[in-house]
């Protein structure tokens, strides 16, 4: 009887154990902006966008960049362009859910911008990613988004445990 009920109190500390090392496996580090748009430039082509401001930003997301912490923004160069590289950093993580409406409402116009003639354009946009972690907002709209994401997730996240423990952790 008491080895059955020393089992189970060892099974359920285990399974809590687990639950903690996953849970605790998105954390994120504070990087610089600045050193964030270093590596991102030197590592991505930024045909097709230029790196744009507040206003620029205000303009295309309806929101106030002066709300956030840090703002990096490549916009499109000119208007048959949509690539584009947003990451903010907020001062509160409630701000996320302006950020992502903000993005969304920005993704939906350009959408509507070039459905019909755009088929090269539209497809960029289809596949936009957006992507949060802890204070952290990024929208990216590139034929290399994906490689972009991976790239910001890298710079941004601790890695976790289990990356840890079997050596894919991010940069440090």
């Amino acid at each position: 009887m008491k080895k059955v009920l020393l089992t189970e109190l060892i099974a359920v500390l285990l399974l809590v154990l687990v639950m903690v090392l996953l849970l605790s496996n998105k954390r994120t580090r504070e990087v610089p902006l600045a050193e964030v748009d270093a590596a991102f430039s030197a590592g991505f082509s930024t045909e097709g966008m230029e790196k744009a401001g507040e206003m620029r930003f205000k303009r295309a997301f309806g929101l106030n960049a002066a709300d956030y912490q840090e703002l990096l923004y490549y916009t499109p160069d000119n208007t048959m362009s949509v690539n584009e590289y947003l990451l903010l950093r907020v001062k509160d993580e409630a701000q996320l859910t302006e950020i992502r409406a903000g993005i969304e409402r920005r993704l939906e116009t350009q959408k509507k911008n070039f459905d019909g003639y755009g088929t090269d354009q539209t497809e960029l946009l289809n596949k936009a990613k957006i992507w949060s972690a802890g204070p952290y907002i990024a929208f990216i709209v590139s034929r290399e988004a994906d490689a972009q994401l991976d790239f910001t997730a890298d710079m941004l996240e601790e890695p976790g445990f289990f990356a840890r423990l079997f050596g894919k952790g991010g940069k440090k």
